[in-house]
């Protein structure tokens, strides 16, 4: 569930990139500590529980309106519907993207858009038509994440329709072997381009559509507790550890149980950060597997 605005881009605060200025250390689940790129723990989870983007588009709602009567462009009509997405107003955002369709067609902002605006006012199936209409005009849509939106949407679909769907599956379509501290999966979901992910663009998928939809739905929710428990123990596999115990926290608030495996995992988790801590040694730049790769230095 990503929103697409011409605004300032308030929902990347958060976002873990590799260009990012922030880049705190972390700790892999030997003990080895990492350059992490970005935020970890609780400084990479607490903005999900905030209502950042919210805060802003009501804080611009008087210009953003005012902009839009001046000069109705496809750039100031598209804010003007995120605004109305933020403001709940979702039926009156269906009918202003549909406009926009119309007055400006064959744009993938317009379908993202759409489809979120579907989504948030229960109508799922047709979200889901519009989400993979934005996929196919635009495969790098919302960072190369939307493959993530549509799966999301199939699960809420099957969901209501079957309460036990999703026992013992994955919505975001990776799997983890039920140990302490598992392999990296060798099998990861088909992106925007069909093409499997490769392992930081799952973790990079899951943080931009959970960053978003966090804003909207509130816990409990069986879907973002699913997505949640997949996110935390990527990071336990292959990413700071100190994000896994976070995400974990994460996804018991929207209503994950905390079982046996998953209290084993995270004392594992402190155990493990209490002797890296002890140990003080330097922190590497390349041992994270989940992490965007940095380019490469230029050529002489």
């Amino acid at each position: 569930m990503r929103i697409k605005a011409f605004a300032f881009a308030t929902m990347l605060a958060f976002m873990p990139t590799a260009n990012a200025c922030v880049n705190a250390v972390g700790t892999d689940h030997t003990g080895q500590k990492f350059e992490a790129g970005w935020y970890v723990g609780k400084d990479m989870t607490d903005p999900m529980f905030q209502q950042n983007q919210r805060n802003y588009w009501s804080s611009v709602a008087t210009r953003t309106i005012q902009e839009a009567r001046a000069r109705p462009d496809f750039e100031h009509l598209t804010n003007l519907g995120v605004l109305l997405i933020y403001q709940g107003q979702y039926d009156l955002a269906i009918r202003h993207f549909l406009f926009v369709e119309r007055r400006f067609p064959g744009h993938h902002e317009t379908a993202a858009n759409l489809g979120t605006a579907l989504e948030l006012a229960g109508h799922d199936t047709v979200a889901l038509r519009w989400i993979r209409i934005g996929m196919r005009r635009n495969q790098h849509e919302h960072y190369g994440s939307e493959w993530l939106h549509a799966r999301i949407l199939q699960a809420k679909a099957a969901l209501a329709k079957n309460p036990d769907y999703l026992d013992g599956r994955s919505v975001g379509g990776v799997t983890f072997e039920p140990t302490l501290v598992p392999p990296l999966p060798t099998a990861t979901p088909a992106g925007n381009d069909g093409k499997p992910v490769k392992l930081w663009e799952l973790n990079q998928a899951l943080a931009y559509q959970l960053y978003e939809r966090t804003q909207f739905v509130r816990p409990k929710d069986p879907v973002v507790a699913n997505l949640l428990l997949d996110w935390a123990t990527l990071n336990l596999v292959g990413g700071p550890i100190e994000n896994a115990d976070a995400l974990y926290d994460a996804a018991v608030a929207y209503g994950a149980t905390r079982d046996t495996l998953t209290r084993s995992r995270q004392s594992y988790i402190k155990r493990t950060l209490a002797q890296a801590d002890g140990a003080k040694t330097e922190a590497s730049e390349d041992i994270c597997a989940i992490c965007q790769p940095l380019p490469p230095p230029p050529s002489e």
